[in-house]
């Protein structure tokens, strides 16, 4: 009797292992369109056999993972969410520097086209007006563009003081999935967890590691730790007192380490790239256009004169520096109000005189812009080139990470996806065998009632 006993106990844990293959199977099969889904398994282990119970037991459900693929995922997803943001937020920019009406290379050709105008009858008033009208489109065209620019820099900004309030609450999450994982090790909660891994990246790039403990690690960029186990630190936005862009710092109680300049990948990785490289590089090349005009064309405009011969007016407003120029340029209001004013005969020479209109025009061919290196169309075409070719490089990024990303999910889906009509025959496997040892046990127990009987 003690045998059949051991029988029964051994056909018990058979039933239990395999109804346990039953629910993984199912699940998995549930699961199959889950998205970070891994498939999950489990393992059976032989007892001991007779003359002890023998039988088998299963284990806890794993999960199908390769660390190393893991890792290469995680810095897939930062790289691609950093091209497709800059590649949307660049394209903005492009709109801004090259958009909306004539390009500030046209209007400059316009300018001077109407210098030359004015030069063959330079006392001509409806010429000389033409001469302040397209002199004030261009500085106005120039302010409109240093604003765009700067307003697709601020949208930027706070692009990034947003990214930065989730960033922090997934990186909370993540420590919370961290304690939970120390306590149950659920499959389960491994993948949301990674799930949750992965959307930082997609914020703040970084990587994610599991060490020994089975705890993630997120390190950004520059190696700030923004989640240690189950601690998490913030990562916050604070003003530059200089610029009024928002500076970021990895904060952990009373220590603070700035990152600003750390963050190379994710969504934030792009508008900080936007925002302080490229979008600053347009800003400060509009300012050194405006600048070089309005100094170039001054110079020649004071050291001529007007229809009342008198000289030494300006005809743009001087700059005071470089920075900000292409915000304040604006014809000089006495002239704006009076083409008469314009400089185009030498000083003492008569009002039909037309040195004036002819040096005017001349600046076009010279190389006054950009330390004496360009003429001031070619400085205004290198505005819209390296936007354009920022641009152009950003969309070729974009497509070159998308790739990256699926040939790695794909690696993925091989390794940990599901595959249902894999998982069916599993599970039709291990109903079989749960009805097989029913079956034994049902024969088992018959005989023990009948050995019962018969004592």
């Amino acid at each position: 009797m003690s045998d059949l006993l051991s029988l029964l106990s051994v056909g018990a844990s058979a039933i239990s292992a395999q109804n346990a293959g039953v629910a993984i199977a199912a699940n998995n099969i549930a699961n199959a369109n889950t998205d970070g889904y891994s498939q999950q398994r489990v393992d059976f282990e032989s007892l001991p056999a007779a003359p002890l119970i023998g039988g088998v037991r299963t284990g806890s459900p794993t999960r199908a993972q390769d660390n190393l693929l893991a890792k290469q995922i995680q810095t897939a997803t930062g790289s691609l969410a950093m091209s497709q943001q800059f590649s949307s937020a660049v394209a903005q920019l492009e709109t801004a520097v090259s958009g909306g009406g004539p390009t500030i290379d046209e209007q400059l050709g316009t300018l001077f086209s109407s210098l030359s105008a004015a030069s063959a009858s330079p006392t001509n008033s409806a010429l000389r007006g033409s001469v302040v009208t397209a002199a004030g489109d261009l500085a106005a065209g120039i302010q409109r563009r240093a604003a765009d620019v700067a307003a697709t820099r601020s949208d930027a900004d706070l692009r990034i003081r947003a990214a930065t309030v989730s960033a922090t609450a997934l990186a909370t999450q993540l420590a919370a999935a961290n304690l939970a994982i120390a306590k149950s090790g659920d499959p389960a909660q491994l993948d949301r967890r990674d799930q949750i891994a992965k959307q930082l990246g997609e914020l703040v790039g970084g990587q994610a590691r599991v060490d020994g403990d089975g705890q993630m690690r997120y390190v950004l960029d520059g190696g700030a730790v923004l989640v240690d186990g189950s601690h998490a630190a913030r990562l916050a936005a604070t003003p530059d007192p200089t610029t009024g862009f928002a500076a970021l710092a990895v904060v952990n109680g009373n220590a603070s380490r700035d990152v600003t300049a750390a963050i190379g990948s994710g969504s934030i990785g792009a508008d900080l790239k936007l925002r302080d490289q490229t979008g600053a590089q347009a800003a400060g090349q509009l300012d050194q256009v405006a600048y070089d005009l309005a100094t170039s064309m001054n110079a020649v405009h004071t050291a001529n004169a007007g229809l009342d011969g008198v000289s030494g007016r300006p005809m743009f407003t001087p700059p005071t520096q470089v920075a900000g120029a292409a915000s304040t340029l604006a014809v000089d209001p006495a002239l704006a109000a009076s083409s008469q004013l314009l400089a185009l005969a030498a000083p003492s020479t008569g009002p039909g005189n037309n040195t004036g209109a002819l040096a005017l025009f001349a600046l076009g061919t010279r190389t006054v812009a950009s330390g004496g290196t360009r003429t001031l169309g070619d400085a205004a075409i290198d505005v819209v080139a390296n936007v354009a070719n920022a641009s152009a490089e950003a969309k070729d990024d974009a497509t070159r990470d998308g790739l990256v990303s699926e040939n790695l999910a794909g690696l993925r889906d091989s390794l940990a996806g599901v595959d249902t009509q894999e998982q069916l025959t599993d599970l039709a496997r291990f109903e079989h065998a749960s009805s097989a040892m029913a079956k034994v046990v049902s024969t088992i127990n018959d005989m023990l009632g009948s050995l019962i009987l018969n004592l």
